[in-house]
């Protein structure tokens, strides 16, 4: 651990006030003079007097307070958003429909605001109003200056001038001796106060956190091929670094935090701590940690929070309410696996899948099911919590408002029953600060409705960041911005090239270019860019003895470049893969072959569920279809939200049996007018439309309207189609039977056999893109099912089977084989084929597959890779080693460009 100088060290153990740029400063300084006093032996002493500056300036108010010499209220955050929010929407119409651009204007007048604030230009931002933006501006602060003034509002970027003028007037005693460490640049708010406190004999010594130089420290520019290689050796080396020096602090600076972090914390698991990779692992204790924090919105208890308070505002989206059910943050202690089953085989296999759905109609949905209300009990304290407030849309105060929500958190168990890990327990203080912070907006004495306070509660969950208090772990990783003021064992700076260091600097666009340059802001002079990006290399350089900068030659854009201000330097330039030393040779472990040998049992019974699919999967691969028959290992269906694609099928199934029922025959369909047909489909498609749906309010009426529609004027153009073909009749529809085929009974159902002239006709509806009678063909069809019914007619008398693809548009059209021409209308010459001949090579190929099934050829040995293998389930059980058939398809595609370009 980097020593304290002997000058802080004294001022801390004689009690002296130590003010520090920042608050993770000021906590890295508090630890390091305890850890010292422990190492003297000592067992109490007097903490240390170390403040952050703002923590400082806060103080200093406080005493205002207390004194009756001011009785403004300070602002916080939120209540600052609200009052710029207000002035920003006062002048503009259409406060409602521009909510969330009036929050974004809010927060960039806001920092024009502290900016000017900083720079005591509040005074002058009317004269240099040179623009649009910069007039619209100065009118908005203004208004926002004299709001305040006749509320006793005190915006906290006039705190350090309110300060200053208590000084001056006298009102406010000036602290007699401050130590000052590790500030870098001062802006005049600052200077302008300290400077008063100067008049008033306040003693102000200013000290810079310099760490003297270590025999044999490394300072080095580490150079990596891409950036794929310099995190890993950065990682490595930090790993060997804390290894050989016990208790050293290391840390690690990117430019941009959000680009790179979920990718060190990666490696950072893997390298420096294999144990915390294993999933569900508590991550409150690492030996690393991330100085920003992430949204609050962003965790998972505290997205379940806010998802719940939206869902009593009406309907919620389909698959946040899945979330809730399955979340570990609500309901009960064991009873996410009954939600789950609920989730995955009622709510989302549920008639007409809504996109979103209320509480009452989940409930509902509970009931009918066959599990009953069991795996949902923990939301009936919750509902019966919404009929308590059914008066929801009565305005009320913020504060009554938070209450409202602490009693909707325990209404649904919130947080849950199982022990909360460190960042959990923490999330929960967040969450109730977040709610505190929600009641002071009733400092104007408004009352709102509760859709205003989600909206306000959202903003402030999206805008507070989340970290959980410092472990003091003993690897940091920050930005550059957040090392100010903070010592360490060793720096290493990620990502150093040209384009990240030294950071641009931008103007603000809501203040005047002039008053803007006239005072030195930042984004207005590149000189004084370039000094004050030095002066902050500087710091970091003088900061720790070990210091090294990493960057990539290369990256996904194209090559990249040193920062010239890092390779003046001079310092000796490594290539990361000379960073660490050499890694032991892996233990190598001697491979064992064992010949599987040993035989499945045989199957229980000839009938084995699964009709065609049994042989389909077994022609696509031996290990898929004894997985998902044998075993039983099928993935759980997608659902979407309406009819999805098996609704839809079913729907139209049944409609054409209906229909094919009445009429019977091709010239009863003739004899029919257009109108008299459509007739007769919108009852047959009522009556095929299933009774359990559940229809509830316009947007189910609308939606089933909406399908009988489409789907009626579908089926009036395939009758179009039925009727190009030669006179037929309608023997049977949605016919059970069941085959014999080699070993296998299976039962089929055939959509429908028609008569026609010397035979029998098979027909089998679809209406997805990919069916094409090709697949019924070679040793392993990829569509086996219309082969299979092709075998039930006695001998000669089939004349063809096809595939009446209902699809709309050009897509609608027979698709099939026949013995002779006219059959299938619109049909190429080559779809007749020798039927009897056909017949019996599918036979023979059917057969064979059903004889491998049944034999447990269980091979992986999927029909064509990787397309075969795409949409399979069966990936973590087969083990497939794709470099065994990758090399025969990439010669056979070589072969086929070589045949093209020739």
């Amino acid at each position: 651990m980097a020593a304290l100088p002997l000058a802080l060290l004294d001022a801390l153990s004689g009690s002296a006030l130590i003010v520090m740029p920042t608050e993770a400063a000021s906590r890295s300084l508090r630890r390091t003079f305890d850890a010292s006093q422990r190492e003297l032996g000592l067992q109490a002493w007097e903490p240390a007097r170390v403040l952050s500056w703002g923590q400082w300036m806060d103080s200093l108010w406080s005493e205002l307070i207390v004194s009756g010499e001011d009785t403004r209220l300070l602002l916080n955050e939120a209540q600052e958003h609200d009052l710029w929010r207000e002035v920003v929407t006062g002048t503009r119409e259409g406060d409602e429909a521009t909510l969330g651009s009036s929050d974004s204007l809010a927060d960039m007048a806001r920092q024009a605001w502290n900016l000017a604030h900083a720079y005591n230009a509040t005074e002058r931002l009317r004269a240099f109003a040179t623009t649009h933006d910069a007039r619209t501006f100065a009118g908005w602060a203004e208004t926002f200056g004299r709001g305040c003034e006749q509320r006793g509002y005190l915006s906290r970027a006039a705190l350090e001038t309110a300060l200053r003028q208590h000084i001056e007037a006298g009102t406010l005693t000036a602290p007699a001796h401050v130590m000052l460490a590790g500030f870098g640049d001062w802006v005049p708010a600052q200077t302008e106060l300290l400077d008063a406190m100067r008049s008033n004999a306040s003693l102000f010594v200013q000290h810079s956190l310099d760490v003297p130089p270590q025999p044999g420290a490394q300072r080095t520019i580490v150079q990596a091929d891409n950036e794929q290689d310099e995190l890993p050796a950065l990682a490595r080396w930090i790993r060997n670094f804390v290894e050989q020096r016990k208790g050293a602090r290391v840390s690690v600076l990117l430019p941009d935090m959000e680009k790179d972090r979920a990718e060190l914390e990666t490696l950072f698991r893997e390298i420096l701590a294999p144990e915390l990779q294993q999933i569900g692992v508590d991550l409150s204790s690492t030996p690393y940690e991330f100085s920003s924090g992430k949204p609050l919105s962003s965790l998972p208890m505290i997205a379940a929070m806010l998802d719940l308070a939206r869902w009593t505002q009406g309907p919620l989206e389909l698959g946040k309410v899945s979330a809730l059910l399955l979340s570990p943050y609500l309901g009960v202690l064991g009873g996410q696996n009954q939600s789950a089953q609920f989730d995955a085989y009622d709510l989302r296999q549920a008639k007409l899948l809504r996109p979103e759905i209320d509480l009452p109609s989940l409930l509902y949905l509970a009931q009918q099911s066959s599990r009953g209300i069991a795996p949902l009990a923990w939301l009936q304290p919750l509902n019966a919590f919404f009929k308590r407030n059914e008066n929801r849309g009565t305005p009320r105060g913020f504060a009554d408002w938070a209450e409202f929500l602490r009693g909707l958190a325990k209404a649904a168990n919130w947080p849950g029953e199982r022990p909360l890990t460190g960042d959990e327990f923490q999330a929960t203080i967040a969450w109730d600060h977040l709610l505190d912070q929600m009641a002071t907006l009733d400092f104007r004495g408004r009352r709102v409705s509760f859709s205003t306070t989600l909206r306000t509660l959202e903003r402030q969950a999206n805008a507070t960041l989340f970290a959980p208090p410092s472990n003091d772990a003993p690897v940091q990783v920050m930005t550059p911005a957040n090392a100010l003021g903070m010592t360490f064992d060793a720096v290493l700076f990620a990502r150093a090239t040209d384009a990240n260091w030294p950071p641009v600097e931008r103007s603000n666009p809501l203040l005047g270019w002039g008053l803007q340059a006239s005072l030195g802001m930042p984004g207005t002079s590149q000189p004084r860019a370039t000094e004050r990006a030095q002066h902050a290399l500087d710091r970091l350089l003088s900061s720790s003895s070990d210091v090294l900068f990493t960057y990539a030659r290369e990256n996904a854009d194209g090559e990249q470049r040193l920062s010239p201000a890092i390779s003046e330097l001079g310092w000796e330039q490594l290539a990361a893969r000379n960073l660490n030393p050499a890694s032991p040779a892996a233990l190598q472990v001697t491979e064992e072959i064992v010949e599987d040998i040993t035989s499945l049992p045989p199957l229980p019974s000839s009938q084995v569920r699964g009709g065609a699919r049994v042989l389909q999967l077994q022609a696509a691969c031996g290990f898929r279809a004894f997985a998902e028959i044998r075993l039983g290992a099928t993935e759980l269906e997608a659902s979407d939200a309406g009819f999805d694609a098996r609704e839809n099928g079913s729907l139209l199934h049944g409609a054409m049996s209906r229909f094919w029922e009445e009429v019977q025959s091709q010239s009863t369909l003739q004899a029919m007018s257009r109108d008299a047909r459509a007739q007769l489909l919108g009852r047959c498609i009522d009556q095929a439309l299933d009774k359990d749906l559940n229809i509830q309010g316009r947007w189910d009426e609308a939606y089933v309207a909406l399908q009988k529609e489409r789907l009626q004027r579908v089926l009036l153009q395939w009758l179009d189609k039925e009727m190009e073909r030669g006179p037929f009749k309608v023997q049977y529809i949605e016919h059970d039977e069941l085959i014999g085929i080699g070993p296998l009974d299976l039962k089929l159902r055939i959509d429908r056999l028609d008569i026609v002239e010397g035979g029998v006709f098979l027909v089998d509806y679809k209406t997805s893109y990919s069916s094409d009678p090709k697949n019924w063909l070679g040793e392993r069809p990829d569509e086996p099912q219309l082969p299979l019914y092709a075998l039930l007619p006695g001998e000669g008398e089939l004349k063809g089977l096809a595939f009446a693809k209902v699809r709309p548009g050009r897509d609608m059209k027979w698709l099939g084989y026949q013995d002779a021409e006219g059959l299938i209308p619109g049909t190429p010459a080559r779809t007749v084929l020798d039927m009897q001949g056909q017949v019996e090579e599918w036979r023979t190929t059917l057969t064979t597959l059903a004889e491998s099934f049944a034999g447990g050829d269980a091979t992986v040995h999927p029909k064509d890779y990787p397309m075969t293998c795409i949409h399979c389930a069966q990936r973590l059980l087969c083990r497939l080693d794709p470099t065994s058939l990758l090399t025969g398809n990439e010669d056979s595609e070589e072969a086929s460009e070589d045949r093209i370009d020739g």
